[in-house]
């Protein structure tokens, strides 16, 4: 007979499995504890590998109730950034492009009942592939005269319909709730407010983003750690109304001793491997130079944006002393010209004063998908950067061509940057980071979202907690006394500028001069061992601007490992586990399919058929089924990158500088 408690869930989860899942079009307010996952995926890990386990959080018990003992989550070597939803309830399939997709053309309001049928309110009116207009889409041939699509509209000034927003966590909750270790979040989850006729107003802002925390937590149920960040929400210092209610809304996922830290700035640190790996949540709003509530980021002022940058120089430095790896993460990245000049170099100079402990940047915010260096030699040109409203233009100004991005002012500025680096045998490799910016599902182009796969070789959990299977330094960094420190700046080139004047104080040359710098080769930014990211997976939806009944699928564009490097790990994930799991799942891989079909047709064949065989319409000189699979593995594998490394990227951008053809191809998926 089952224990009660065991019965009761059983029954719930019966229960909950009958309910059909919600409309494509509708914007459902999803309770985050109220999903079969959320209540059940911990037990599908008890059936996975009994080693490189990480404990749970204890539940939270009543009165005088029994702690029971918890699972253990099994680390899978990867995680996911996503990043820019903006969800639109209002948005309506055939809307005018004028209107931000609310109202069709000559329409100048939305009918009540319309608005409420795509979802804002109502979750049953439609089914699941209606449009809500009528209009027959499969026979339309000019998009002009279709207007919104279905599940989007690219180059226009629309959000993402909710038909958008659901098929993506109807893809994650399948593909992903058991196959990643943790989810970077970077915003930005309502809609921009385009239309005078309908503003947005702040009850929308927290509805929408209490409606995307709920799909988030039910797609990927409990166990999956989610690191949220916060977009344009809160420009002005709490603790207020702002702060006191994103704090309610990720009370999941902010663990409770940041909490106070969240809502004095809204920014705070999540360990998702306890004790060994931590992403580190900014607020990127108070160093954005479009934000007028704010006024930089001046060393011993009270400006927001400096107390967050004195708050994370201790977090750094608290985690380093811990022997931890951390993930800087948010919604704006920091180029030069986006942020205040003073919290550009500041985020600059603890980049590389702590590039032994910082193991690589994500951010979003661009829908744009690049990455870029910060380096010593342009932060020593930024103080005085008259340049600054052209170089933001740069990478604030909306490209018109749909598809990637083509021809423009970022490429060149890029290209530029890449080809003025010296030969990689020349860098010094300290005085650089890299920034990773990823492209959006809100459909500006074509949406995008990252799988990352890291290093967990040999993580373990014994009694005394978490073990390397080979704790020399080639493996991880045991401590922060065994850590390379140094500066740069041993021999003047030229003649540096004069520290004692304020307006040269946040220079680097004089930050290092008063702090050291903590550096060494052998760290994961720098070097493949316990943590480096290993490359990374980037799936889109080709064909979201198409105007069909049935949902596009998330399939790979590109990934950055070679061929081999996307199969390691076998079919089954863990054979020949030298360097972390599988980075895909097979069965996502282009020709899977076809590989498994033509491999039991030849395990079938008998001798005397294989002289004269013919395998789906292919001679007997093919080549096997791993080797065809394999090789169509090259079109989506273009840049061979061992790992994501400084010194990887390093070795990458000179790469593409100086073969126009892998130059191309990086451009085209921009």
């Amino acid at each position: 007979m089952k224990a009660p408690l065991t019965a009761t869930l059983l029954l719930l989860r019966h229960s909950l499995a009958k309910n059909a899942d919600p409309p494509y079009d509708s914007l459902e307010h999803v309770q985050p504890h109220a999903t079969a996952n959320s209540i059940f995926g911990t037990l599908d890990s008890l059936m996975l590998r009994a080693d490189e386990r990480i404990p749970l959080p204890k539940a939270k018990l009543c009165g005088g109730e029994k702690e029971e003992e918890e699972p253990e989550r099994v680390l899978k070597g990867r995680f996911i950034h996503i990043t820019d939803f903006h969800p639109d309830p209002h948005y309506i399939t055939g809307g005018s492009f004028d209107s931000g997709c609310h109202r069709t053309a000559g329409e100048d309001l939305v009918d009540e009942s319309l608005r409420m049928s795509s979802g804002f309110g109502s979750s049953n009116t439609i089914s699941q592939y209606t449009n809500v207009t009528g209009v027959d889409i499969d026979n339309k041939k000019d998009k002009k005269d279709e207007g919104a699509g279905k599940w989007g509209s690219g180059l226009s000034d629309c959000d993402s319909p909710m038909s958008l927003v659901n098929l993506t966590f109807d893809w994650l909750q399948k593909e992903w709730a058991n196959e990643v270790d943790f989810v970077v979040w970077t915003g930005d989850n309502a809609r921009h407010d385009i239309d005078r006729e309908m503003p947005r107003t702040p009850k929308e802002i927290y509805e929408l983003n209490r409606m995307m925390t709920g799909k988030m937590r039910q797609a990927f149920g409990e166990d999956v750690v989610i690191v949220p960040s916060i977009a344009h929400n809160i420009l002005q210092p709490g603790p207020n109304a702002v702060t006191n209610e994103f704090s309610n809304i990720w009370s999941d996922f902010i663990p409770s001793e940041e909490y106070h830290i969240f809502q004095r700035g809204a920014y705070y640190s999540s360990e998702v491997i306890p004790d060994r790996l931590a992403v580190i949540s900014l607020n990127t709003i108070y160093w954005y130079d479009s934000n007028k509530a704010v006024d930089g980021c001046k060393d011993g002022s009270d400006e927001p944006g400096a107390l967050e940058f004195d708050w994370l120089e201790v977090q750094l430095d608290s985690f380093r002393e811990r022997g931890m790896q951390v993930w800087l993460t948010g919604h704006v990245p920091p180029h030069m010209g986006s942020y205040f000049d003073n919290c550009y170099l500041r985020y600059g100079e603890l980049a590389l004063r702590y590039q032994d402990t910082i193991v690589g940047h994500l951010y979003g915010h661009q829908n744009v998908d690049h990455f870029f260096f910060i380096d010593v030699e342009e932060l020593e040109s930024t103080t005085g950067f008259a340049g600054k409203a052209a170089k933001a233009t740069v990478f604030d100004q909306r490209k018109k061509s749909f598809g990637r991005n083509t021809d423009t002012a970022l490429q060149q500025a890029l290209y530029k940057d890449f080809g003025d680096m010296p030969k990689v045998d020349k860098m010094k490799l300290e005085d650089y980071t890299v920034i990773n910016v990823s492209p959006s599902v809100i459909p500006t182009y074509l949406p995008g979202i990252r799988v990352y796969n890291y290093n967990v070789t040999g993580l373990k959990l014994d009694e005394d907690g978490f073990t390397g299977s080979d704790m020399s330094s080639q493996t991880v960094l045991p401590s922060a006394q065994k850590r390379k420190t140094g500066h740069r700046h041993k021999k003047k080139k030229k003649k540096k500028d004069d520290c004692s004047k304020p307006e040269h104080e946040d220079q680097p040359h004089c930050k290092f001069r008063r702090k050291e710098r903590h550096f060494s080769p052998e760290s994961p930014s720098r070097a493949n061992t316990l943590f480096t990211p290993l490359g990374y997976t980037q799936f889109y939806l080709p064909e979201v601007d198409e105007q069909t009944h049935s949902p596009p699928k998330w399939i790979i564009e590109y990934a950055t490992y070679s061929p081999e490097g996307l199969l390691r790990g076998g079919r089954n994930g863990t054979d020949g586990d030298v360097q972390g799991r599988q980075p895909v799942p097979w069965h996502l891989l282009p020709g899977y399919h076809e590989f498994i079909e033509r491999e039991e047709a030849a395990a079938q064949e008998t001798p005397e058929s294989s002289d004269n065989r013919t395998l789906k319409g292919h001679d007997k000189d093919d080549e096997d089924p791993y080797t065809r699979f394999k090789a169509g593995l090259r079109k989506i594998t273009p840049y061979h990158m061992e790992d994501l490394t400084i010194p990887s990227y390093a070795h990458f951008a000179k790469k593409l500088t100086s073969q126009k053809r892998l130059w191309k191809r990086f451009a085209s998926a921009m």
